[in-house]
């Protein structure tokens, strides 16, 4: 993502209400896209893991993927539930 720069003279205040007004603005449009399906080097980037250690899984069945074509992607919040009930065996932690 490229660096933005405000080269206005505003007050160390007024940048950080600005910054906090377009934060709060994304916010909903940022958490909104994480329902939507993802690479694997997306999905591992999200979850901390490495693109290998994502295809493990998904070859072991332990995380859902769906195959479109000939593109592999996943819903990063039902990966990250099956991990949660994998972790905890097969319970879910509700």
């Amino acid at each position: 993502m490229a660096d933005l720069n405000i080269t206005a003279t505003l007050s160390p205040d007024d940048r950080d209400t600005i910054v906090t007004a377009v934060v709060d603005a994304l916010r909903p449009m940022i958490e909104a896209r994480t329902e939507l399906l993802v690479d694997g080097d997306r999905l591992a980037e999200m979850i901390g893991m490495s693109r290998p250690t994502v295809d493990r899984l998904r070859a072991a069945g332990i995380i859902p993927s769906v195959l479109s074509g000939r593109c592999r992607r996943y819903d990063p919040a039902a990966v990250i539930d099956a991990l949660r009930k994998h972790s905890c065996g097969g319970a879910d932690d509700e």
